[in-house]
């Protein structure tokens, strides 16, 4: 028994290695009604398809009522047990072949220069607030803030912004204001800066108020996520109130800002600034120290890549004005920013 089996074995086996790898291609006609036949197609002429099928032998079918069918070759392999031939490398690419569209394509992109970056960065924040019962009230804020965004020694700033609130059907704050801020970098450390506001304030009854300041700063930290800056310069101050101009005041000024990214998401920012005159200031027949102070604080988070959540406050002490009541300015407002 195990002479025939090997007998069996070495005759497959010698057959396999006479035999070409595959048979020749079946071919498959497939009739309307569903049914098909295997064979070989002769030809296909006048509208006619001669197909020899081992079974019924030569037969012709109309073109319309059938199709033919090509069926991939089968491997001798396969018919026999045995594993597949491995199919020989693909054919390696001429090194002196000409590129394809797809080649072309990608290596220009590749190559392409980066979309240049903007020169400014913008933002834009709104606040409102309404409140009705005991006492009825509505505030609101708009601020806009622009700023260079290339990497150079000249750093610009403008800022533009609007308050308006009302209680009980009277006005108690109306102001809107603009700024532009040149800040030169002389070293890592240094740097100038001018600074040109303006702004009117309706409940504090100044019809204008121009200022323009020069000074010069020194960065003392600069550490991480820290950045302090603080300075020193003079003001030059014009101002209307209630329709009449006054003369020309000069102030001198400290300045400080500071900022803390607390994480990629939250960031606090943080400024201040004194202004003093060695020259009184007259309410009535009263003379008066000239000199402003104000502090404003913020904290920033960021919900998505250009929407925002913040929240501000705001702190003002004029001791120019003549009204008491109006010297001391405070608030907070939460506001929803959208980057530009």
């Amino acid at each position: 028994m195990s002479r025939l089996v090997l007998r069996l074995a070495a005759t497959l086996a010698t057959v396999c290695a006479l035999l070409p790898h595959t048979l020749p291609a079946a071919t498959e006609l497939h009739l309307k009604n569903g049914d098909t036949l295997r064979g070989e197609h002769l030809k296909t002429e006048n509208g006619l398809i001669h197909f020899k099928s081992p079974v019924l032998g030569t037969i012709l079918i109309p073109a319309i009522d059938a199709k033919i069918i090509n069926v991939p070759d089968t491997p001798v392999e396969s018919l026999v047990g045995l594993p597949p031939a491995k199919s020989a490398a693909p054919a390696e690419k001429p090194s002196g072949s000409a590129p394809t569209a797809g080649t072309t394509q990608s290596a220009a992109a590749k190559n392409a220069p980066p979309a240049p970056k903007p020169k400014w960065k913008g933002k834009i924040e709104f606040g409102y607030q309404q409140q009705s019962g005991r006492r009825d009230m509505i505030t609101g804020s708009l601020r806009v803030d622009a700023e260079s965004a290339a990497k150079t020694a000249n750093l610009l700033k403008a800022s533009g912004r609007v308050l308006y609130g009302k209680q009980n059907n009277q006005v108690n704050s109306e102001r809107y204001e603009a700024s532009f801020r040149w800040r030169h970098e002389l070293s890592e450390r240094t740097f100038t800066q001018t600074l040109t506001s303006y702004f009117i304030d309706r409940v504090k009854h100044i019809d204008h108020n121009f200022e323009q300041n020069a000074g010069l700063g020194y960065r003392f930290l600069q550490r991480g996520r820290h950045i302090l800056n603080a300075g020193l310069g003079g003001t030059g101050q014009y101002r209307e109130t209630n329709g009449l101009p006054e003369d020309w005041i000069y102030l001198s000024e400290f300045f400080q800002d500071y900022s803390y990214k607390i994480s990629g998401r939250l960031t606090l920012l943080q400024e201040s600034g004194v202004l003093y005159s060695t020259k009184p200031i007259l309410h009535g027949n009263v003379p008066a120290e000239n000199y402003r102070f104000r502090f404003n604080t913020s904290l920033q988070g960021r919900v998505s890549e250009r929407v925002s959540l913040n929240l501000r406050y705001e702190y003002e002490y004029d001791n120019s004005i003549a009204n008491k009541t109006l010297r001391a300015d405070q608030r907070v407002t939460s506001s929803i920013g959208y980057a530009l």
